[in-house]
């Protein structure tokens, strides 16, 4: 499996592949995936790809004829505007959505989604790739959703425990 950015392209070139983009994620996206998400990508232009907290990637696999594609994930505002993650059924429990979300994870080097309590295959995914629950929400569709984050980076945890109220330090 190979995962890469999709880059500037023409404006041809560029209609074509976001509008086979859009249809992967709608045929492979369970229904999960929030319309608000879709339609920041639906309105990504080629600029809009060197913004920060913006990226596209695609995980492709070699097949009989050429790489094919086996997910997609798209990151908008660091995950703020969009998160969307979809594979393809041939692909999953493969760790294809971790990798994506792993590498934006990487490529953004901060990253947040939101995913509804009752959706344990996207949760999965989300705490393979390093991220942990930091909130607990109610979504868009009245469900419970988590708010997750990375977890901090070693040493972090000290420098967190030095804050807050005098009352809530251990002082073992």
């Amino acid at each position: 499996m190979q995962i890469s950015s999709v880059y500037d392209c023409g404006p041809e070139q560029w209609k074509q592949k976001l509008s086979g983009l859009l249809e992967f994620l709608k045929e492979h996206g369970e229904q999960r995936l929030t319309l608000r998400g879709c339609r920041v990508l639906a309105r990504l232009t080629p600029e809009q790809l060197g913004s920060p907290g913006v990226s596209l990637l695609v995980a492709t696999v070699r097949g009989q004829n050429g790489r094919q594609l086996a997910g997609v994930s798209f990151v908008s505002g660091y995950g703020k505007d969009a998160c969307l993650v979809a594979v393809h059924p041939l692909y999953r429990n493969r760790r294809t959505g971790t990798a994506l979300l792993s590498a934006q994870l990487r490529r953004l080097g901060r990253l947040e989604c939101q995913v509804a309590c009752d959706n344990p295959a996207s949760l999965k995914m989300c705490f393979n790739s390093g991220l942990a629950a930091v909130d607990l929400l109610t979504g868009k569709t009245g469900k419970p959703t988590l708010l997750l984050r990375p977890l901090p980076q070693e040493g972090a945890a000290d420098i967190l425990s030095q804050g807050g109220d005098p009352l809530c330090r251990n002082r073992s």
